[in-house]
């Protein structure tokens, strides 16, 4: 059914949730699983060096809860692809997905976000919103 599954991860309690999913589905349908982690460049910073240390930081966290994920799926069978990138969490997954051919995307329904919805508007939401291919959202 999804050949290509995407699942955007921050270690969040909904985005484990998602994993399980995300994993359960890929070896039922031996599926390839995509999973990302953006690294959002801070808006609110005075200086170059602040939105460098803000992004190296959050590159060093997702790169190693993506580690351990990746993992975890390995010792299923299951092989997984995981990368971080830079950039605003709802337009960078989308373009994720387009890039690698994604039939499917999967996120939980709230992160981590420091700052939530009234902000910077509901991630999932937005996803849901704006993808070409088929989003689930995980509770």
């Amino acid at each position: 059914m999804f050949k290509k599954i995407l699942l955007a991860y921050d270690g969040s309690e909904y985005a484990n949730k998602a994993y399980e999913f995300v994993l359960e589905l890929a070896q039922i349908n031996n599926s390839e699983a995509y999973l990302i982690s953006v690294a959002n460049i801070p808006e609110f910073v005075n200086s170059k060096d602040e939105v460098d240390e803000a992004l190296n930081s959050a590159k060093l966290y997702y790169g190693k809860i993506l580690g351990n994920a990746r993992k975890l799926a390995n010792e299923k069978g299951i092989k997984v692809f995981t990368e971080v990138i830079t950039g605003h969490p709802v337009d960078s997954v989308i373009r994720f997905a387009e890039k690698h051919g994604c039939d499917l995307i999967v996120v939980g329904e709230k992160g981590n976000s420091g700052v939530k919805r009234y902000i910077i508007g509901n991630v999932a939401e937005n996803i849901a919103r704006h993808a070409k291919c088929s989003v689930l959202i995980v509770k």
